[in-house]
């Protein structure tokens, strides 16, 4: 019988995990670490001043960070427990940039730029709408979002033509060159993810109401492997947590957060298995929604590293689909309802909100949530259900800070979508932040040299968050958020920016476009598809770091 205290259960005892500097923590809070004292900082800095001073500190950082041995999240214990963060140092009410500045409003579904494509798409394959017919009579509500933001709407059409003529270059040759990324994306997304006949994990709402004609509510739905008359009765609040998150990771998932479900992060007019989605649901919240679990893994390192064409979001959609899946149908077997959000559409909520309020990250300058362990390279799910949890309080460890001096992401973004402000001040639905530019956004995704004409990921890899597990990392993620003056973080950007070397963003363009195809790092063996295939001619050049 196995002993609860195994290697999986460092990522959730901090006992297991050796404290640089036992005073600093004594008496854990944010205050106290803004507050530390000069005696204590000293200790501490001067660990940083030794690690950020020593000549060849940076050059062994750069060598062993590009070593395929030094992954994260998948490294001693394929959990991701020897990369573990310990968070209750860092525990605070509200989270960076969760403080309401203004009226708070709930999402809608033409918020999330996926439903507002998926819905002119649609009218252009039905015949019911066309470019040449205008903006005045695009039908329907992304109608009148489109006529509320016709800048949004230029960038739109763009990206349609785009997405077209990167698919007649795809067809042109770009395959060949592409062919391993191509069947790596492939096989993830339709081998795994959207393969509905086959191993599709979790079940789909929409799937269901597509298939049987009966709308599935949450109230059936949520419900609908839940066997006993009665749901096994936990002996506290923290029994379920320590069981949820054990199995959340044993069920894949690297990093987990548990917190009250908050409907101000919720869609409204979208809920799957309804009839159109969802789209007269209104501002409905299903009663049973009380806990939400949420999780997440990061995309393999060495594909997000060389972006855009050999990395793929399918191998972490794929992996947290799974999790999603797996935990949501064991929590049915204990009696509980629940629902799985999870990539690519099927959320009924917005995840960064709930990452931050669950103390996983915080909100970054390119919109993402970054976390500890893995920068902005996580991918998020979740879990809904009416379980009483012990929930998990917002941290801060000074990462939003750190994108106020870095803009790296937004000096290398291809398509200008992320914010050179050097704080935030866009009062989005409530909050201030930094606001990403999804339209702009997609429109790269959609000039993608891909096998699908989508993805992007440049902000990702070049984030200095994002960087693999390796010893100068850990550090840094252990003396910079204690670092009351911000020296080290004013030292280490200054090591990332010289020691790294970044593409300009135009260089991530493809080659129609006048770009050069660039990548941050050069793809790694196994996705060049001139060095395992015959007949290959090779007539490009690799502009990123060997």
């Amino acid at each position: 019988m196995a002993e609860k205290n195994e290697a999986m259960d460092i990522i959730t005892d901090p006992k297991n995990y050796t404290k640089l500097d036992q005073e600093v923590n004594d008496d854990p809070s944010v205050d106290d670490c803004a507050n530390l004292s000069r005696r204590n900082f000293l200790k501490v800095g001067g660990v940083a001043a030794a690690a950020a001073t020593l000549a060849g500190a940076g050059a062994a950082g750069f060598k062993i960070g590009r070593s395929d041995d030094a992954y994260t999240g998948y490294g001693r214990t394929y959990q991701g427990g020897d990369m573990f963060f310990n968070r209750e140092p860092f525990r605070v009410k509200t989270a960076a940039m969760m403080e309401p500045v203004g009226k708070v409003e709930r999402p809608d579904r033409y918020d999330f730029i996926f439903d507002r494509l998926k819905e002119v798409v649609g009218l252009l394959q039905k015949g019911e709408w066309n470019p040449g017919m205008g903006l005045e009579k695009l039908p329907g509500k992304v109608g009148e979002y489109y006529r509320k933001y016709p800048e949004k709407y230029r960038i739109m059409l763009d990206s349609l033509e785009k997405r077209a003529k990167s698919r007649e270059d795809w067809e042109k040759g770009k395959h060949e060159r592409y062919t391993l990324p191509a069947a790596y994306t492939e096989a993830l997304a339709h081998g795994g993810m959207y393969n509905r006949y086959g191993s599709t994990v979790p079940e789909e709402p929409d799937d269901a109401y597509k298939e049987t004609g009966e709308p599935q509510p949450p109230e059936k739905w949520d419900y609908r492997h839940v066997k006993r008359e009665k749901p096994m009765e936990f002996k506290s609040p923290k029994h379920a947590t320590d069981l949820i998150k054990r199995m959340a990771h044993l069920f894949g998932t690297s990093i987990v957060g548990i917190g009250k479900f908050d409907p101000r992060f919720m869609f409204t007019n979208k809920m799957r298995g309804m009839p159109n989605g969802g789209a007269d649901w209104g501002d409905k919240v299903p009663e049973h929604w009380k806990s939400i679990i949420v999780f997440g893994v990061p995309m393999y390192w060495d594909q997000t590293y060389s972006a855009i064409g050999y990395c793929t979001s399918y191998d972490a959609y794929f992996r947290s689909r799974i999790t999603a899946g797996l935990l949501e149908r064991f929590i049915n077997e204990l009696g509980y309802p629940a629902r799985a959000q999870f990539p690519g559409y099927h959320y009924e909520i917005m995840m960064e909100p709930y990452m931050l309020t669950t103390g996983l990250g915080e909100y970054s300058r390119s919109g993402m949530v970054m976390v500890p362990e893995l920068g902005c390279n996580v991918r998020p799910a979740a879990v809904v259900t009416n379980i009483d949890f012990e929930y998990d309080e917002p941290i801060s460890v000074k990462m939003s800070e750190f994108c106020m001096k870095c803009k790296i992401c937004a000096e290398t973004c291809p398509s200008g979508a992320i914010s050179f402000e050097d704080e935030p001040t866009t009062v989005v639905r409530g909050f201030k932040r930094w606001l990403l530019d999804d339209e702009k956004c997609y429109s790269q995704w959609a000039a993608g040299h891909t096998v699908d004409a989508l993805g992007c990921r440049v902000c990702i890899g070049v984030c200095p968050y994002s960087r693999k597990n390796t010893w100068i990392h850990t550090l840094s993620r252990e003396i910079e958020p204690r670092d009351p003056t911000g020296l080290v973080a004013s030292g280490l950007l200054a090591m990332q920016k010289n020691f790294f070397k970044y593409p300009k963003g135009e260089d991530f363009q493809a080659d129609w476009l006048g770009g050069k195809e660039a990548v941050y790092h050069n793809p790694p063996w196994y996705l060049r598809a001139e060095e395992v295939f015959k007949d290959i001619e090779k007539t490009w050049e690799y502009h990123g770091m060997d």
